[in-house]
């Protein structure tokens, strides 16, 4: 589905089942709560071609974002969120197969690449889903008028 090099890491996400797929939304839109409006934007912003002013609101948003999360869930179900998305990824091995990806396993000894792998599994598996949400919700019978 998608590849991509991130921080060291060379990462490939295949398209999840369904029902995968709508069980981690449902989880997503939980855990961010009102500021889901905002992840279509984060996603977007690290997009092949994103200006540096999008990418800086993005970062906000995320931070934002990220925050509100804490506020929600508990550390443990925190990191499961987190480890799940990671989980969804897989990671090319020296032997140059890809297996999954583990949280613990691959990124204790480089947690500063956690976030950014997650937002591309997320952006990956969703950004479709987001573009189109926004498109046919609120935004869309606002631009109608």
């Amino acid at each position: 589905m998608a590849e991509k090099k991130i921080a060291g890491f060379e990462i490939k996400v295949d398209r999840p089942l369904a029902t995968e797929a709508l069980k981690m939304q449902a989880r997503l839109m939980s855990a961010a709560g009102g500021l889901a409006e905002k992840l279509p934007g984060i996603l977007a912003s690290r997009a092949e071609g994103a200006t540096d002013e999008q990418r800086a609101k993005a970062d906000a948003d995320a931070l934002t974002a990220l925050a509100g999360i804490f506020e929600r869930l508990s550390p443990e179900a925190y990191a499961s969120l987190v480890g799940d998305i990671i989980g969804m990824a897989k990671i090319k091995r020296p032997s140059g197969h890809y297996d999954q990806a583990d949280i613990d396993g691959d990124f204790s000894d480089n947690l500063g690449a956690i976030i950014p792998v997650a937002v591309f599994v997320l952006k990956t598996v969703f950004g479709d889903f987001f573009t189109g949400a926004l498109a046919s919700g609120a935004r869309a019978m606002k631009v109608q008028g």
